[in-house]
This record gives structure tokens, C-alpha cells and sequence, in this order.
């Protein structure tokens, strides 16, 4: 029998500054960001954890679903009403990458990477995403709230992924063990440390390290253009630097 979400066993592994985190757990739910967001209307405070066993509507980047069967995954997200600057807040997205490769290093003892921005992937395939959603105010100077959701492929569901996933899907091979609670306290632990201080020195390090796709080269598609450029790095604000043929380097501050 596979292992539940459980605020207790959770608890049990969060760091000191982690303890006081309000945590909800439930069977199911359309989207753990969808309730958040009507939470924060609502006036829920930070900081805030939600984790469901499985989505009816999981929710991806750029409109897409995300497939959230029971008792395979981690489907979680975290309520935040941050201080920090609009822009600044654009690095939660990173941070949570960041925490959850750490994380599953840590707890699972394999190597994921990042595929930037917002992917976790192993061997070659995605086992994991993030989505992070904000508030502005209306003058558009201070973030409200934001969300950030964080979906994890532990194990594969009964049956294996739809067809349309088999090909870019994966897991992180972990079946029928009791890793979920440890994982979702690690996760937090290690988001909670980077979220006290967006500046920690070590950020873009941690990042880098894990970038998927370094000196190998993309195509982008931008502004109704297309070309091709080589993945140097990332900036102090984790936006992607290419080179392009001619030598000259590029920022990218979305996906392509």
C-alpha cells in the first residue's frame, strides 16, 4: 500500500524554520493551486502548504494539465505573501527547482537536473514541474500573493502514462516505499531556507550545477523569430545565456 500525505510524519522531518507552517492534506482536488488561489482571496496568510493525493485539473505552465493520478506523486503548493520586489519574485520559480532537485538528491539519492526554468528531469525525461502564480497590487509595485506549485512523479501509476506522455515522462523509480512524507519535508526545508533570503550566495551556484542542456544548442522562438544559440549559463536573475553563431550573447527571461 503506498504511502498517504501525512501533516504528522511530515512535520516530523521540517527544519526549526520550517515548524510553524500551517499544512493541509487531502484526498482529492481539482488543483492545489486553484484552491490556493481561492484561499489567498479569502485572506489566508503565508506560509502555507497543501498537498493532495490527486488532481482532478492539475495545472502546467502555459495552459497545459498535469497528470496527477493517486498514490503516485506529490502534488503540493505553497501559499507565499511575500516582501520582496516583483521582480525578485519572479526567482520563486527557481528557488522551488532548486529545493526540489536538492531534495530528491537528498532523500532519493539520484541526480536530477533542471531544464530551465521549470522542469525537473532525469535521465532524459521530465519527473517533475513547477508553477508559480502571482497577485500584484494595483499600482503593480508589491506582489499580494503567490502560489508555487510543485508537482513530482514518485512512481508510475497503474497502467503506465497516457500515450501522449510515455516518450517525455518518468518517475523517480520509487515504489511502495515510504519516501513522500520525507520528500514534501525536504522540499519545504530547503524552500523555506532560500525564500528567507532570495540573495543567498549559493542560489545560482545550487542552479548551474543542475542545468540541463549546458553548451548544447536550442532553437528559440521569439517575437515571431526563430534561431539557433548555445546554453552558456544563467544570469544572477536565472534567466538563460545563449550564444548565437556570430559570437554575440543573449538573455532569455521566459521559456522558449
Amino acid at each position: 500500500m503506498k504511502e498517504c500525505a501525512d501533516e504528522k510524519i511530515i512535520r516530523k522531518y521540517l527544519a526549526d524554520s520550517a515548524r510553524n507552517i500551517k499544512i493541509e492534506t487531502v484526498e482529492i482536488i481539482d488543483s492545489t493551486n486553484d484552491e490556493m488561489k481561492r484561499r489567498a482571496v479569502n485572506g489566508e496568510g503565508e506560509i502555507f502548504l497543501l498537498v493532495a493525493e490527486s488532481q482532478t485539473k492539475g495545472k502546467g505552465t502555459k495552459g497545459r494539465s498535469f497528470f496527477s493520478p493517486g498514490g503516485t506523486g506529490i502534488y503540493m503548493s505553497l501559499l507565499l505573501r511575500p516582501t520582496y520586489t516583483p521582480e525578485e519574485c519572479t526567482l520563486l520559480t527557481s528557488v522551488a527547482a532548486v529545493s526540489s532537485a536538492r531534495a530528491i538528491e537528498k532523500v532519493v539519492c539520484v541526480k536530477p537536473q533542471i531544464k530551465w526554468v521549470n522542469d525537473i528531469y532525469l535521465d532524459g525525461k521530465k519527473a517533475g514541474g513547477i508553477l508559480t502564480q502571482a497577485h500584484l497590487s494595483k499600482d503593480g509595485k508589491e506582489v499580494e500573493w503567490a502560489i508555487v506549485g510543485i508537482g513530482i512523479n514518485i512512481s508510475e501509476p497503474e497502467g503506465g502514462f497516457p500515450d501522449e506522455l510515455k516518450s517525455i515522462a518518468t518517475t523517480l523509480g520509487k515504489r511502495d516505499e515510504n519516501i513522500k512524507n520525507r520528500l514534501i519535508s525536504e522540499i519545504v526545508n530547503e524552500f523555506v531556507s532560500y525564500y528567507r533570503d532570495l540573495n543567498r550566495e549559493d542560489f545560482i551556484v545550487e542552479y548551474s550545477r543542475r542545468l540541463l542542456g549546458l553548451n548544447e544548442e536550442i532553437t528559440v522562438k521569439e517575437n515571431g523569430e526563430e534561431y539557433r544559440g548555445t546554453v552558456i549559463g544563467i544570469d544572477g536573475m536565472c534567466h538563460l545565456k545563449i550564444r548565437l553563431p556570430d559570437g554575440e550573447e543573449k538573455i532569455l527571461n521566459s521559456a522558449f
